[in-house]
């Protein structure tokens, strides 16, 4: 796959899929249209490089003393350099690719900070260099967890 978007080969070695996405490209996008290209329907991924902005969740205390619950969605004054990035692909309640990722950025103002990125919110700013760990044999699908009623991947072995 090789385009004025993405850039991305796959090693067949390794069964990995490395590669670049270009400057505007959202983050989850364009990694959702690489699985597409790659018939990837699981998988881990890693990933650093810039964007624009990062729209994110955070972690915060709940109402009630010793819960948790998610901030209201931020989004950075500048553009950001990603440190780290992790998450996962799989399909979504909608039966669609769906991403999961967290990540750590340092802003403009080198303020670090991070968290549970948010699907179509975070174009690239120059370029997001990835990798893709394919997970043929695990069926990720979201699903509601029991604990905190919100939907998660469950991992199960695909049938």
């Amino acid at each position: 796959m090789d385009n004025e978007r993405i850039q991305a080969v796959y090693d067949s070695q390794t069964h990995r899929i490395a590669g670049r996405l270009m400057k505007g490209v959202d983050l989850f996008t364009g990694i959702k249209e690489v699985c597409q290209n790659f018939n990837v329907e699981s998988a881990q991924l890693q990933c650093l490089g810039s964007l624009e902005y990062a729209t994110y969740l955070q972690i915060v205390r709940g109402d009630t003393e010793g819960t948790l619950k998610y901030s209201e969605k931020k989004r950075s004054s500048s553009g950001v350099e990603i440190l780290s990035g992790t998450g996962f692909v799989g399909y979504g309640e909608d039966r669609e690719l769906d991403v999961h990722f967290h990540g750590m950025f340092i802003d403009c103002d080198h303020q670090i900070s991070g968290g549970h990125f948010l699907n179509g919110e975070n174009p690239t700013a120059v370029l997001i260099e990835f990798i893709l760990f394919p997970l043929p044999e695990i069926a990720l699908k979201r699903g509601i967890d029991p604990h905190w009623n919100m939907p998660s991947f469950q991992f199960k072995k695909k049938e």
